[in-house]
């Protein structure tokens, strides 16, 4: 462990909204087509070097050292080797977005470092992107999957920067099982979201991140970026084999699947990224 041999867990700080990637309403998305503006003259070699000047960038941080050091001490809690795969849910456009290119330089960090699989996915992604990523060996998720992906049986980490809590909420609904234990998650930090959605004195409709996170070990990420809003509020979470041992298995056994009705979500469903993929088809013809 560094410094004090333990975790650094959240203790109560100054809660704050975390800043979350907000998308466009879904008509206009239905309005343009999937390739951005100025997408089709991208030079690839141009795009590479400023990620990977990007990548050194970062790599020379403090924070990137942080990253590191912190999940491997969360691969020693969890007993586990390595990391096999790294899910990566909303990057949004790096080719023109500076938060997005440097959360994807973290990436490829962590990819040189712990050699898994990528799977990648953003509705948004444009198709240049979508063939820059395949250049970089990730895999990209072909469907919308609303963050319902399912683990497998070793150490996945889930990478989501700045990410729509309902998205995480469906990770958790997908994964509400013990082997929970299994993964590693990048991304808001939970006690802040938990916090704010308890203030509003609503029922929630992110029910699975409420529930699960009294048993979570959050480690907090101190964010000493040079660009603060690139990472911020962004933190690691386990679940620890005595923290989830410990949930009786009634507890699982309520799974219902999430309902946002009549609530504005921050991410494009299955149904609207198949309506999207549908009119630009066209457009293409």
């Amino acid at each position: 462990m560094r410094d004090s041999e333990e975790f650094k867990l959240v203790t109560n700080r100054k809660k704050r909204a975390p800043k979350i990637r907000t998308i466009c309403h879904s008509s206009t998305f239905l309005s343009t087509n999937n390739d951005n503006d100025g997408d089709h003259n991208i030079n690839y070699e141009t795009v590479f070097g400023k990620l990977l000047k990007a990548e050194i960038e970062l790599k020379n941080s403090s924070f990137a050292d942080n990253v590191f050091h912190y999940l491997k001490d969360s691969l020693k809690a969890l007993d586990g080797n390595g990391i096999s795969d790294i899910v990566c849910y909303g990057l949004g456009h790096f080719f023109n977005r500076r938060s997005s290119k440097y959360q994807l330089a973290l990436l490829l960090f962590l990819k040189k470092h712990f050699n898994p699989q990528i799977y990648v996915y953003d509705p948004i992604f444009s198709s240049k992107e979508i063939e820059f990523l395949k250049k970089l060996d990730f895999n990209v998720i072909k469907i919308n999957e609303e963050g319902k992906r399912i683990i497998c049986d070793n150490i996945t980490l889930v990478y989501m920067p700045h990410c729509s809590v309902h998205l995480i909420n469906n990770f958790l609904y997908a994964n509400w099982c013990k082997k929970l234990n299994k993964c590693i998650l990048l991304t808001n930090s939970f006690s802040i979201v938990a916090d704010n959605f308890r203030k509003t004195n609503k029922s929630s409709p992110i029910d699975y991140i409420l529930r699960i996170q009294p048993y979570v070990t959050e480690i907090v990420l101190q964010n000493n970026f040079i660009y603060e809003e690139v990472f911020n509020d962004l933190n690691i979470h386990i679940f620890l084999e005595q923290n989830i041992s410990k949930i009786p298995q009634s507890f699982w056994n309520e799974q219902e699947k999430p309902c946002y009705q009549d609530i504005e979500i921050d991410y494009l469903t299955a149904k609207q990224t198949e309506e999207i993929d549908a009119k630009n088809l066209l457009e293409e013809r």
